[in-house]
């Protein structure tokens, strides 16, 4: 019997029948800002050029523009024609400042943001009365 006490106060055993045990944290990964921010701050170029009515349009644009970073060159440039002729679809006439938009963010992805590997998986814009929050689900990007 004195080995189960013994067994019990190592693992953490409470005389209640429960578990003192710490909660899990991950100590693999340093701490991150939340991929909200980063995605706001990576759109900010284009956020300070559009109204509340452009919002919901540029987060769109700059997840994929941010998503398609990860892919290699050859496959980034195919990819953001596609992109970029599927939005230009209602106004033609903004194909080259989509295209434009597009290779500058890939840009600043790489200038300033080159570290965070994570893609942007579901993004959701909430608007309430006077302000608007963004919330963005995210994972590590493979290798």
């Amino acid at each position: 019997m004195g080995a189960l006490r013994k067994l019990r106060r190592e693992a953490g055993w409470k005389a209640g029948g429960e578990y003192a045990v710490e909660p899990l944290r991950a100590t693999e990964f340093p701490p991150m800002r939340k991929m909200s921010e980063v995605l706001l701050d990576f759109a900010r170029p284009l956020l300070d050029t559009v109204d509340d009515e452009g919002f919901k349009n540029v987060i769109i644009f700059a997840a994929l523009c941010w998503n398609v970073s990860f892919l290699p060159e050859p496959k980034q440039q195919k990819d953001l024609k596609k992109i970029v002729d599927e939005l230009s679809k209602p106004a033609p006439l903004m194909r080259p400042d989509l295209n434009a938009w597009a290779r500058a963010l890939l840009e600043r992805k790489k200038a300033f943001f080159a570290a965070d590997r994570r893609m942007v998986l579901d993004y959701r814009v909430v608007e309430e009365k006077d302000s608007r929050h963004l919330f963005v689900t995210s994972t590590l990007a493979k290798p």
